[in-house]
């Protein structure tokens, strides 16, 4: 990337005293039009980390001397970013300041939010800019069209999206492709009052350009966790029909500078102690360069740094000879797999043919001979899909060794293949962008209606996250460290899907609805009515969390008392046997729930005959030490977790 000052012309207002960029992630809206928004993020931007770098960098070369700069990035779905975006929109305009505002990072799902977002800011005077992977994907396939000798007849219309167009029609500044080479050149008209209506930034050389940074308060009373993120390359080789990436970042796999990856996590190891990240190249072993990241981690870690990532990768990785191995010695701990279907006809329609199902089972127990979770994405909503099919294969994937598991509709994503045919066969398709997430159902499926269809996509994640399998996942790992970081992922997916209803990719933790922030055109909702949702959603909290409180209670117990339970089960289990029995179960060494769950069952088997009929009121008479106990275990767990909740922070 050239490093000489881009010249400002003098249509530069010389009154120009200061630049402010601000950086925002757009969230979604929920169906009732609420933005989704939480307390505490727990996925990072990594597009949001890079665009902070590189605005830093282009501003440095473009910025006139005695001009001042200042540059936020701030996540909309996020409680405290949003109260400082709506601190510096109250901020503007001000004098002798240029606003900018950047919209990156932006998904179909969010496009709505983004175009709401720069009505406001346009208001107060911004010039507003708009990227990521809508606006990327819908050019390239919907104006440019795909030239790919392997993917021959993909229909273009050549003509701009119409809500693209609209955009631009309005004044806002759209950007094609990755800004690594091209966004100094935008800054730079943007302060000359001289922007084009649509910048191409194509797919530059990513050796020479910054890495993606945070900004020190990012991540400060925002996440559940602090792990940082890193692309060490772009593109990849595949050709799945539902896929966006290809369209986007393209089929050739572009890489970082492997050294000035190996020192921003050493450096990151220095100052923090150690170093976790997710490294979030859409397939990381079709880095050409993957073994030289691996050794280099390795290193670190033998000159005594700690360090902890994971990977996204494709479920034929097990073939890169020495690949899973040398993820283990550089500090791999989870690897995120395309598995997506385990119908060969499926993957046959998606063209995802590198997929080989009778290798899976092979390729997961290596993974964890190597002390790697595996984490498996599933799409329900194939062609050959139907609810009994779906409950059948979910099955499967906790059978065959999936130990946490990530479920997505079919849905043709402006951007794909697949949504260019639709549009081309005249599919009838949802105008609603919001609903382009992955957990709608938008099209009509040839077996299942749509009400059949959502409801196979929700019993996915129940049945795989039930105890039993998360007990499962849990005595693979005889590293106590990998199992309470497995617990964190699992109570994340629980709490996300169970209390939240929201994916785990865009959930968080504690949501807040804001009435006074809702989308532009959403049905009215009378301030009595929105009490009343908040009051039951509240109550409904407190229900979940005792829920999950015992359910991991359970799940805890069962893994790290597994040992001498396998020894002791038998007296653990079963009626109680007198007072001594009951005080062995309360306060021994070994703990377990079974007895209590065996006794509650039975209990609450009796319904209502427990207050109407005589005969029953006996369970009353049994129930008080059964009931002490559970206080007393509540107790215990609650000192027990705190120590495991020390132990995955330290």
């Amino acid at each position: 990337m050239p490093q000489n000052k881009v010249v400002l012309s003098p249509r530069t207002p010389q009154s120009l005293r200061k630049v402010v960029v601000i950086l925002i992630k757009p969230t979604s809206y929920d169906d009732e039009g609420f933005p989704l928004r939480f307390l505490r993020g727990v996925l990072p931007s990594n597009g949001l980390a890079a665009m902070y770098a590189l605005t830093k960098q282009a501003l440095s070369q473009v910025v006139p001397a005695g001009v001042t700069t200042e540059v936020y990035m701030l996540e909309d779905g996020i409680r405290r970013h949003a109260k400082t975006l709506t601190r510096l929109y109250r901020r503007f305009p001000e004098t002798g300041a240029k606003l900018i505002v950047g919209l990156a990072t932006v998904q179909t799902a969010q496009f709505p939010r983004a175009c709401d977002l720069i009505d406001r800011w346009q208001a107060v005077g911004a010039t507003c800019v708009i990227g990521g992977f809508h606006v990327s994907g819908s050019i390239s396939v919907m104006t440019d069209g795909v030239s790919d000798p392997r993917r021959p007849g993909i229909p273009c219309p050549h003509r701009m999206p119409a809500e693209i167009q609209a955009l631009m029609d309005r004044g806002v500044v759209v950007f094609h492709g990755e800004a690594e080479e091209k966004w100094p050149t935008v800054l730079g008209d943007i302060l000359r009052n001289d922007p084009q209506p649509l910048y191409r930034g194509g797919l530059p050389d990513l050796r020479q350009a910054p890495l993606p940074e945070y900004t020190p308060d990012y991540f400060r009373s925002s996440f559940a966790t602090a792990i940082g993120t890193l692309d060490a390359s772009r593109g990849c080789p595949f050709l799945c029909s539902f896929c966006t990436i290809i369209n986007v970042q393209g089929s050739r796999t572009r890489c970082r500078k492997v050294s000035a990856i190996i020192e921003d996590i050493r450096v990151a190891c220095e100052h923090g102690g150690k170093a976790g990240f997710c490294l979030v190249d859409d397939n990381f072993a079709r880095n050409p360069e993957w073994e030289e990241i691996t050794d280099g981690l390795g290193r670190l870690r033998q000159q005594g740094h700690h360090i902890s990532f994971m990977v996204q990768a494709d479920v034929a990785c097990g073939k890169v000879k020495g690949f899973i191995p040398k993820l283990a010695a550089a500090g791999c701990s989870q690897i995120f797999m395309g598995v997506e279907s385990l119908n060969p006809n499926n993957l046959a329609a998606a063209n995802k043919r590198q997929n080989h199902i009778g290798q899976y089972g092979q390729l997961w127990q290596l993974c964890h001979q190597h002390g790697i979770v595996v984490h498996a994405a599933y799409i329900i909503g194939f062609p050959h899909d139907t609810p009994e099919s779906v409950a059948h294969e979910v099955e499967q994937l906790a059978q065959l060794g999936a130990d946490q598991a990530s479920f997505y509709m079919l849905m043709p994503l402006p951007g794909s293949e697949d949504y260019a045919r639709a549009v081309a066969a005249g599919a009838e398709l949802d105008p609603d962008l919001n609903r382009y997430d992955s957990f709608h159902p938008l099209n009509q499926h040839p077996l299942m209606t749509q009400t059949e269809w959502y409801a196979a996509y929700l019993r996915a994640w129940r049945q795989f996250y039930r105890a039993a399998n998360i007990v499962a996942a849990l005595k693979r790992f005889p590293d106590r460290q990998a199992r309470l970081q497995m617990l964190r992922n699992y109570a994340w997916y629980r709490w996300s899907f169970a209390t939240e209803r929201a994916h785990p990719m865009i959930s968080g933790f504690y949501r807040f609805r804001d009435l006074q922030d809702r989308r532009p055109g959403a049905a009215p909702l009378p301030i009595s009515r929105y009490l009343l949702q908040e009051g039951w959603r509240h109550l409904r909290y407190v229900g979940r969390f005792f829920a999950e409180f015992y359910r991991f209670q359970h799940i805890v117990l069962e893994t790290e008392f597994a040992p001498l339970l396998a020894e002791k089960r038998d007296e653990m289990t079963g009626r109680l046997r007198g007072v001594r029995d009951w005080v062995r179960r309360t306060f021994g060494r070994i703990m377990t729930r079974q007895w209590l769950n065996n006794f509650w069952v039975s209990y609450a088997q009796n319904r209502w005959r427990l207050l109407l009929d005589p005969r029953t009121y006996h369970w009353h008479l049994r129930m008080p030490p059964y009931a002490l106990a559970e206080v007393i275990y509540t107790l215990r767990f609650a000192w027990l977790l705190k120590r495991l909740v020390k132990l995955t922070t330290t």
